[in-house]
């Protein structure tokens, strides 16, 4: 699978279980597990945008704009 593929599938399930997670905090039932996977799938994928970057140009320019917007 390619990682660009990768990165829209983990989004896809991020944004499943963001919707799972609402709807238990409505309820008032307990999202720990969804939670923990939603911890482990977002640390996934900072590390494959982290790795799969356009070199030291994308970063920077990034970097640059964290400070002027």
């Amino acid at each position: 699978m390619s990682t660009s593929k990768l990165v829209s599938t983990i989004e896809k399930e991020l944004k499943r279980l963001n919707d799972i997670i609402d709807g238990k905090i409505i309820e008032g039932l307990s999202y720990r597990k969804e939670s923990q996977r939603h911890k482990f799938l977002t640390s996934q994928l900072v590390n494959l945008k982290r790795v799969s970057g356009d070199g030291w140009f994308a970063r920077s320019v990034s970097f640059v704009n964290t400070f002027v917007f």
